[in-house]
Formats: C-alpha cells, sequence, structure tokens
C-alpha cells in the first residue's frame, strides 16, 4: 500500500472559502489519505459546516482545539503531530485549495528517494478577487544556501511543505528564547531555522504541484505584516541564526 498523508486544515471563521478548501481536499485522486479539519473555537457557522460533511464524507474528521495563538496554526500543528498517525502530514490553509492531483505528485516525488528526502516544499500560484497573481517558489542546493537565504526572508512557502513522521521530533514552533516570537504568526520562520540546524533538509521543488494561495484582506498574513510595523519578527529570527551559525 502506498504511504499514507494526513492533510490537516486549521481553521477559524473560514466559512468564507472553506467549502472551496473542504472540497478539493476530498477530491484528490491519491488513495490513501485522510483530511482532518481543525476548528480554533470559531464563532460563524464554521463548526455547523464541518459536522455536516463529517457526516458524508468517511476521510474527513473534525477536531476542536483551544484558540490560544493568535494569527496562528500552532495549535493545529502541535496536536496533529501528537495524534494524527500517518506517515506524511501537510497544512493547507483553510481559505486556498489545491488541485484534485496535488497528493499525488507530492508522493511521486518522495517516493523518487524516500530514505533521503524527508521534507519538501513546492512552488504556489498566488490568487484573489481579480484572478492568478504570479508564482513563487524557491530554489537553494543544499543547507548552507538555505541558511544564508534565511539571513534574508524565510525561503520556503509554508502551506506547500509535507513532512514525514521521521521528522516529527525536530518540529517545534515554541520560539528558541525569544517569546515576543509567540502568537507572532512567524514561528514557522523560525523552526525551518531550527530543522537546518538538525540538518534536516527542506528540498525545493521549483514547479506547481497544485497549491494554489488565497492573497485577501482576511487572511493571518496580512495581520502579520501590520504587527511587523511595530515589532520587526523577521530580524528577531535572524539575528539568532546569525549568531548562532556564526554567519
Amino acid at each position: 500500500m502506498k504511504p499514507k498523508i494526513a492533510l490537516i486544515i486549521p481553521c477559524y471563521n473560514s466559512m468564507k472559502f472553506l467549502p472551496q478548501c473542504i472540497e478539493s481536499t476530498l477530491s484528490q485522486d491519491y488513495e490513501n489519505y485522510e483530511v482532518y479539519a481543525y476548528d480554533n473555537e470559531s464563532t460563524d457557522d464554521t463548526v455547523l459546516y464541518l459536522e455536516s460533511q463529517v457526516q458524508l464524507y468517511d476521510k474527513l474528521k473534525m477536531v476542536s482545539v483551544k484558540n490560544v495563538y493568535s494569527n496562528s496554526y500552532r495549535e493545529a500543528f502541535e496536536h496533529a503531530f501528537e495524534n494524527v498517525d500517518t506517515d506524511y502530514l501537510t497544512f493547507i490553509a483553510s481559505d486556498d485549495y489545491v488541485s484534485n492531483d496535488y497528493v499525488s505528485k507530492c508522493m511521486k516525488i518522495f517516493a523518487h528517494a524516500p530514505t533521503k528526502i524527508k521534507c519538501l516544499q513546492s512552488e504556489l500560484i498566488g490568487t484573489s478577487t481579480q484572478g492568478f497573481t504570479g508564482k513563487q517558489s524557491h530554489v537553494y542546493r543544499n543547507l548552507e544556501e538555505f541558511k544564508n537565504q534565511c539571513m534574508i526572508k524565510s525561503p520556503v512557502n509554508t502551506p506547500t511543505v509535507i513532512y514525514h513522521k521521521e521528522i516529527y521530533p525536530f518540529l517545534k514552533m515554541e520560539a528558541h528564547e525569544k517569546k515576543e516570537l509567540d502568537c507572532s504568526g512567524a514561528e514557522d520562520y523560525d523552526m525551518f531555522c531550527s530543522l537546518a540546524d538538525n540538518n534536516i533538509f527542506i528540498y525545493p521543488v521549483p514547479q506547481h504541484l497544485g497549491y494554489f494561495y488565497r492573497w485577501h484582506e482576511d487572511q493571518c498574513t496580512w495581520k502579520v505584516r501590520q504587527q511587523k510595523k511595530s515589532i520587526d519578527y523577521d530580524k528577531i529570527i535572524q539575528e539568532y541564526w546569525k549568531y548562532k551559525w556564526g554567519l
């Protein structure tokens, strides 16, 4: 049997775009997968919608977690890695969507070198009410190049990252001696640096495998950018790892 993968969808007041996200994940042509929708104490109709969909689809499961960290999916992240028993795991934003062959394309790449590739990211295509907004991908050949790029910005398309269970112990969103990063929405940037520090390579796939990233004014990305006007989280992360890596 092919390896099993879990698609995790963190949700908080997500009804505007959630149906398209759920439909896209449940339409995958890959057989061995499950979808987990994590509700983060939503106050809209998200829970009612998810409860109705769980009754219709065996592959879909709903999990409720406390809303502790603002602008972050850390609650779902931590719970999933501790409780979901699959070979691979990935997080899909509730306002995004994927093509029906997205998972199968990603899993084919892992199959080429299963003992070598334990984590990968791929190109994403941005979308908005005006249509497609362009592609975004990252290219680096080794950990040294990855670390150098981390000194400029996060060289990772976070929602496209897929993790193998062997690296789960290294996946922590607790900031390294930088408590100001908690609830910042930038914890994943710090975590990717930590993976590199543990010699875990996020294999970059410089082509679009099927992830569509939606830009809109209510998304967490915009809120984090507003926070950065008062606190430069990227700089905090970069200075910490620059010192630790001696760059």
